[in-house]
């Protein structure tokens, strides 16, 4: 009898034990937080999905929030977007690792905030790259557009630095083939205009000469000796800077936590 009361103890600090370790970092299940009503339902449903998606593929190794509101209540949307993640249960692991993006309509600002590894996964550089992308979107409107392209390249981002051991950074930019597409075909078309002008010079009856004694009337110059005289040579160095990257800078939210992050306007 007393075998049995002690293993029935003993069960119960185990089950006990089990769900406060389960609680002690419990997740918010709420991934977009569409306070401002800028998504349909079905588009808020397929966010939160292809957010999921994301966070289960890194093993919870990360948080991934949207939040749109009409107002900060008087805070900047620095300090906004740190409380909010904060504050509502955020982040899966011991340091509440994970990003979230505040988009504030009434002063149509952004702001990402980065915790835990979110905070190393994610450079000042990586967070205004991914902000020019996003600001383009809500700018235009294109309020799930915006969302969905935060979400992809927060993907994009943490595989890089779970893969490599480092994050993008201004030494190691991610790259963008939309722009290097561009490129290319300017390249082609200049290559393009050269050839074409090349073969319409052709067409001309009148054909420069190769040198000069085509335009010397004959017998009007006598050169009797020639030579050719190397006087100096000037040489000119110029010193390439360059970085490795710039890391990302931090501040203590009102929590006491650390969180890093950057934001702009749209």
């Amino acid at each position: 009898m007393k075998i049995k009361k002690l293993f029935s103890v003993f069960l119960s600090v185990i089950i006990c034990a089990a769900l406060t370790s389960v609680t002690a970092f419990a997740e918010n299940a709420d991934k977009v937080a569409d306070n401002a009503d800028l998504l349909s339902d079905s588009e808020e449903k397929r966010l939160e999905s292809d957010i999921m998606d994301i966070i289960e593929k890194y093993n919870y190794g990360y948080d991934i929030v949207v939040v749109t509101v009409n107002s900060t209540q008087g805070k900047s949307p620095e300090a906004f977007a740190d409380d909010y993640y904060d504050y509502n249960g955020y982040g899966y692991d011991s340091e509440g690792s994970g990003l979230l993006l505040l988009v504030d309509m009434g002063n149509r600002k952004w702001h990402i905030s980065t915790k835990g590894k979110g905070i190393r996964a994610f450079t000042d550089y990586g967070i205004d790259c991914i902000g020019e992308t996003v600001a383009d979107g809500l700018g235009s409107g294109d309020y799930c557009g915006a969302f969905s392209d935060f979400i992809s390249l927060s993907d994009k981002y943490i595989n890089k630095y779970e893969t490599d051991g480092k994050p993008y950074d201004i030494g190691d930019k991610p790259k963008n083939y939309a722009v290097i597409f561009l490129i290319s075909a300017g390249i082609g078309l200049i290559a393009a205009f050269i050839v074409c002008f090349a073969m319409k010079s052709q067409l001309k009856t009148a054909v420069r000469q190769v040198n000069a004694r085509s335009y010397i009337s004959k017998g009007s110059m006598n050169i009797k000796y020639a030579r050719d005289i190397f006087l100096y040579r000037n040489v000119t160095a110029a010193k390439i800077e360059s970085s490795d990257g710039g890391g990302s800078s931090t501040h203590t939210s009102s929590s006491g936590s650390t969180h890093g992050g950057g934001g702009g306007s749209f």
